[in-house]
């Protein structure tokens, strides 16, 4: 596979070949200079992703052979608490049809964020103030953040045309005799995500098997007791940053997850609880009307509220 990026730096081209190379795609990445449209410090997120399109769009202009023209532009915004670095990528493929990924955002240390709004060059005053403080090395290479918008960027690309299926999963709504609800943080997730336990149904396995070897697996007990199944089976797309993860990680990947859900009682107590390490970072004990704090993916809070319902717990 042809990958163009709109830029001759370096850096940025190794950035890019390294970051599809994770997905496991055999990928020849050449620099070709691109304008991208717009200021050369862009100080808000809309005007940042416009740059990486326009970058994509005018490298594919200039290089229509390519499987893919890649644009990257990062960027400040200002929520009003101080900017944060902000990075996109966009991936036009030999039709013209562009994918745009956004790399995880990083606030800026205050001191560095007032000299920019005073109209100090960024670059500049990163640098003077890494000097003299340690800071996250992203903040210069912004290396983790274009590598990340550069797979959600082409994790965008599987879900319009990699035929992606859905992963089949059992997952369990588990309750103890405080009618209170465990939920998990797996080691994949960042801070304040959580779910509730289960995994993947293997081949010739049963949901009903499923979700007693996922519990047994990731929480190291089976004092586990089906009281119910849910009728239905749930559907939802993944975030691109998940596609991404699973296709480096496996080879392979979905768009999304099917879901049958159980209601399980626990019958042991918490010191029967041992979770897995390697899956597992945290589990937790919270009452239903905590979920909002704690389910914040996409339609995760709606999804589990459905099935708590059902389950009429």
């Amino acid at each position: 596979m042809k990958v163009i990026i709109g830029s001759n730096n370096k850096d940025k081209i190794k950035i890019a070949k390294d970051a599809l190379g994770e997905l496991h795609l055999d990928v020849e990445v050449e620099g070709k200079k691109a304008d991208s449209g717009i200021a050369d410090q862009p100080l808000d997120k809309e005007t940042t992703q416009a740059g990486a399109i326009n970058r994509a769009r005018n490298t594919k202009m200039q290089n229509p052979e390519a499987d893919f023209s890649l644009g990257l532009e990062g960027g400040l915004h200002d929520y009003g608490e101080g900017y944060h670095l902000v990075t996109f990528a966009c991936l036009v493929d030999k039709t013209g049809n562009k994918f745009v990924g956004e790399g995880e955002e990083i606030h800026l240390p205050i001191e560095v964020s007032e000299k920019v709004k005073n109209g100090e060059w960024f670059g500049k005053v990163i640098r003077e103030y890494a000097k003299k403080n340690k800071i996250d090395n992203n903040l210069i290479t912004r290396l983790s953040p274009f590598a990340q918008a550069i797979q959600n960027a082409y994790a965008e690309y599987l879900k319009s045309y990699g035929d992606l299926g859905h992963r089949d999963k059992a997952s369990g709504v588990i309750t103890n005799s405080d009618g209170k609800l465990l939920i998990v943080q797996l080691t994949t997730y960042g801070e304040g995500q959580w779910n509730f336990p289960g995994g993947g149904i293997e081949d010739n396995e049963s949901e009903d098997q499923t979700i007693l070897r996922e519990l047994k697996e990731e929480l190291g007990t089976d004092k586990f007791e089906i009281v119910r199944k849910s009728r239905y089976i749930e559907k939802y797309e993944w975030p691109p940053f998940v596609i991404a993860k699973r296709l480096k990680a496996e080879k392979r990947t979905w768009r999304g997850q099917r879901v049958r859900y159980f209601l399980i009682k626990f019958l042991g107590n918490d010191k029967d609880l041992k979770p897995d390490s390697g899956e597992i970072e945290k589990i937790k004990w919270i009452k239903k009307e905590e979920l909002k704090g704690h389910f914040i993916f996409p339609k995760q809070l709606e999804l589990a509220e459905k099935v708590i319902e059902e389950f009429l717990i």
